[in-house]
């Protein structure tokens, strides 16, 4: 029995989408485009909520950083190897990306003039304001840690990675990691606390 071309596509790409990571990088180091673009679909998004937090909310500049890592997932592809997880192989590139995009001051000073600029509120309850007015000084807080701790705050709670995986990505001991962490919950708490 003969198929159809829109029927064989479909089957394809629910076979593709129940492969794992793994089994997607191996499709995709013999060249296959099909498996790239779902992986792409599978990671864009996540990633894109990563690099705007990790970039000061710049959602220009994370659209295009997400697109250089799929470049960069691409052309390394022949790289990847199964025996590690592919969400620290690819998490690892995405923060050396943003490693190499700090080096750039002017993202940071962006940053901290578009947290200062608050617009006007609308006709909005007072009680979503103050949860609005709450989160926005969440980021902040969060925004300014010093780095090493921002950066495993946000793998660790916004990316919900574990702390091997938090290690592996930004280059350093779990324990470092843990102490990292640990330094920055009782900063946000305390100037939480400050601002109540």
């Amino acid at each position: 029995m003969k198929r159809s071309r829109s029927t064989m596509k479909r089957l394809t790409a629910n076979t593709l989408s129940a492969l794992t990571d793994a089994e997607l990088m191996q499709r995709i180091g013999r060249g296959e485009h099909k498996a790239f673009d779902t992986l792409y679909y599978r990671y864009a998004r996540r990633l894109g909520g990563f690099f705007l937090r990790m970039l000061a909310y710049d959602a220009a500049k994370a659209e295009d950083m997400v697109q250089e890592l799929f470049v960069r997932v691409w052309t390394h592809r022949k790289e990847y190897r199964s025996t590690q997880p592919f969400v620290t192989w690819i998490y690892t590139m995405a923060y050396n990306l943003c490693k190499n995009e700090y080096r750039h001051e002017a993202v940071r000073q962006t940053y901290v003039e578009q947290f200062l600029q608050r617009e006007e509120p609308t006709e909005e309850s007072s009680e979503a304001m103050e949860r609005d007015e709450l989160r926005q000084r969440l980021r902040q807080v969060v925004q300014s840690l010093p780095t090493a701790q921002r950066d495993a705050f946000l793998l660790h709670y916004d990316e919900e990675l574990t702390i091997p995986e938090v290690a592996h990505i930004v280059g350093c001991p779990e324990g470092t990691v843990k102490s990292r962490l640990y330094t920055a919950l009782e900063s946000v708490k305390r100037i939480m606390n400050e601002y109540r």
